[in-house]
């Protein structure tokens, strides 16, 4: 099932860093389309229940937690890892310290489960690059993007 992504950001808890910054623009599309996917259920307890912010240095004033989950987002972090981040919660995972291997088996179940499929690592790098966003990485977007700057 695929959702308005307006309705979606408008519904939905995402920070406005997220939101406003350009820099964060990709992932922002990234996390409506993970939400555009979700089946009903698990977006009507992703709206409930979870916020989403930005990954980065930066001092956040909390006047009123009303929501049990918070997930940080990284810059270049996946629809796939976005679903398993919050298949954690809809598992309620998250107020276990030690994340066993099972959970995250089972996290990753559901992501599947959900129709998301887990990003192969980049070749080409040791370290990998999800969402080839690597700079080591020949095929990388942000290498691209900075090649086509320079000429």
């Amino acid at each position: 099932m695929r959702r308005d992504k307006s309705e979606i950001d408008f519904k939905s808890d995402i920070d406005e860093f997220i939101h406003l910054a350009q820099r964060w623009n990709a992932l922002h599309k990234r996390l409506l389309n993970t939400l555009a996917r979700l089946p009903e259920e698990v977006y009507q307890f992703t709206l409930q229940k979870i916020s989403f912010h930005a990954g980065q240095s930066q001092t956040i004033q909390v006047e009123e937690i009303n929501k049990p989950y918070m997930i940080i987002l990284k810059r270049t972090d996946s629809e796939s890892l976005i679903a398993h981040e919050i298949a954690h919660a809809y598992l309620n995972y998250t107020k276990t310290k030690n994340k066993l291997d099972d959970q995250e088996a089972e996290a990753d179940e559901l992501r599947k489960e959900w129709g998301f499929k887990k990003k192969q690592l980049c070749q080409t790098f040791p370290k990998g690059c999800l969402n080839c966003f690597n700079p080591h990485c020949s095929g990388s977007k942000s290498r691209n993007s900075v090649n086509s700057f320079s000429q």
